[in-house]
Parts: structure tokens; sequence; C-alpha cells
């Protein structure tokens, strides 16, 4: 092989990795953002779903083991501490 061929397979090699990494991370960063939405979604679904001066508890059981309790209650008015 003579060094023209080195040089420009050297380049294409790190051209495809670097571009590589950039799509893992592209992907990732949007699996993240579209498993933040439907969260929010959901979350939003219980707060409707609330009565007016409900409460309400939700237990959540993840795949990877962990668990999640969230326990709402929804109070009329007043002022908030800054």
């Amino acid at each position: 092989m003579d060094t023209t061929a080195v040089v420009v397979l050297t380049v294409v090699s790190i051209v495809t990795g670097k571009a590589s990494l950039l799509v893992g991370l592209w992907l990732r960063l949007r699996w993240q953002t579209r498993h933040e939405q439907i969260r929010r979604q959901q979350l939003a679904s219980v707060v409707e779903s609330m009565a007016q001066d409900g409460q309400m508890e939700v237990l959540e059981h993840r795949s990877d083991g962990r668990r999640v309790r969230i326990k709402i209650t929804r109070t009329s008015g007043g002022t908030t501490a800054a």
C-alpha cells in the first residue's frame, strides 16, 4: 500500500467513527426527549382526572426494578412561598 491509500483509509476511519458517535448521541437524546414527553403527558392526564379537592396516589413499577410513588393533594387556592 502506498502512503496515499494509508492516509485516505485513516481519514475515512476517523470520520466514520466520529459520525457513528454523533448518530448514537443523537438517537439517545431523541429517545430521552420522547420518554420525557410521554411522562409529561401521563402526569398531565393524572392531574386533569383529579376531583376538585381530591387526592391521588400513583405507584409505578419500572422494568429495571425501581418504583416511583407520587402522592398528589389538590388544595384550594392560597399563597405560595418563595
